[in-house]
C-alpha cells in the first residue's frame, strides 16, 4: 500500500493506482496548488541569509557589481524538491519581477503588520541570478536559479532589523508565493501519460537534492510563481538549499539593473479557496 502525506486519507495499492489517481485528478489538484498562498519557510525552502558572506557574491557573479550602500536577501532558489514535491524552474521568478516590482514588502516571520515591516514596498528591489549551488551552501552539482530582494541600507525602517543587520547576523528569507503555471510530472510509460512522462524525462536530471527522496516517481514543476505582498525574515525554518555564499565562480547571468523600482501599490488580497490537499 503506498500512503502519501499529499493525500491525507488515502491509500493506493501500487504506483499505477497512484500514477492514475494523478492522471485523472490532474486539473482539479494543479488548480487547489494555484488557489493556495505558500510561505516558503513552510516548504522546507527558506534561504539562510548573511550579508557579510553574501558580499562575495560580487566576486562569484560578473554580471553585475554589489552595491555597499545595499543589502541583499536570496528569498528563494530553484531546482530543489521541496516537502510538497514542488520544484521551482529557471525563470520562474521573470513575470512577477516585472509585474510586482515595487509591490512588495519586506517584513518579520510573514506578519503583515505596521510594527513587522523591515522595508516599505518601494525601496524593494527584486531581481534574479543563476548561481552555482556551492555558492549558496550546498553540496550539489549545477546551478540555482534564485530570486533576490535588494533594499538600501538607509531604507531600513525597523530598528531590531537595522541592529541585528549592522552586527552581521543570519536570516533566514523566505517568500510569500502563488503558483500561476503548474505541470505534473509522472515515471510511466503508459500511453496515457505521455506528456507526464516527458516531462519528468525532462525536468527530473534537475532536481539537485534526489538523496533526499527514497523514490522520486512524480513531482510537480513549478514553471512561474507570484510574489505575494511581501517576503520575510524568519527566525526558525529548515532549507535544503542556503543562502551562503562561500566561494567565487561566475553564474550564468543576472536580472538586476541600476535603477530603483517604481512605487506601487498591492491590490486588495483575493480570498482564495483552501481545498486541504496537504
Amino acid at each position: 500500500m503506498i500512503t502519501l502525506k499529499e493525500f491525507p486519507g488515502k491509500t493506493f495499492a501500487n504506483k499505477q493506482e497512484l500514477f492514475s489517481y494523478l492522471k485523472e485528478n490532474k486539473d482539479l489538484l494543479i488548480e487547489a496548488k494555484k488557489a493556495e498562498i505558500y510561505k516558503s519557510c513552510d516548504k522546507g525552502l527558506s534561504v539562510i541569509t548573511s550579508q557579510e558572506n553574501i558580499k562575495k557574491i560580487s566576486e562569484a557573479v560578473k554580471s553585475f557589481e554589489m552595491d555597499s550602500e545595499y543589502y541583499y536577501f536570496v528569498v528563494n532558489s530553484s531546482n530543489i524538491l521541496d516537502s510538497h514535491r514542488d520544484m521551482h524552474i529557471d525563470g520562474n521568478w521573470e513575470k512577477t519581477v516585472k509585474e510586482q516590482q515595487g509591490k512588495v514588502y519586506l517584513v518579520w516571520d510573514h506578519e503583515l503588520k505596521r510594527s513587522e515591516i523591515i522595508a516599505m514596498k518601494k525601496d524593494v528591489q527584486m531581481f534574479t541570478a543563476v548561481i552555482p549551488f556551492r555558492l549558496i551552501g550546498k553540496d550539489y552539482e549545477g546551478d540555482s536559479y534564485c530570486l533576490i530582494y535588494k533594499v538600501k541600507k538607509t531604507a531600513i525602517i525597523n530598528e531590531e532589523a537595522n541592529k541585528w543587520l549592522k552586527e552581521g547576523h543570519d536570516f533566514e528569507a523566505s517568500v510569500r508565493m502563488q503558483y500561476m503555471d503548474i505541470d505534473l510530472a509522472i515515471d510511466s510509460n503508459d500511453a496515457n501519460n505521455l506528456k507526464e512522462k516527458s516531462n519528468y524525462d525532462t525536468f527530473y536530471s534537475l532536481i539537485a537534492n534526489k538523496n533526499d527522496f527514497e523514490e522520486i516517481n512524480f513531482f510537480w514543476i513549478i514553471k512561474q510563481a507570484k510574489n505575494v505582498m511581501e517576503s520575510s525574515l524568519v527566525m526558525f525554518a529548515s532549507n535544503p538549499a542556503t543562502g551562503r555564499i562561500n566561494e567565487s565562480t561566475e553564474p550564468e547571468k543576472s536580472t538586476l539593473e541600476d535603477n530603483e523600482p517604481p512605487t506601487g501599490t498591492h491590490s486588495e488580497t483575493k480570498s482564495i479557496l483552501n481545498l486541504n490537499f496537504y
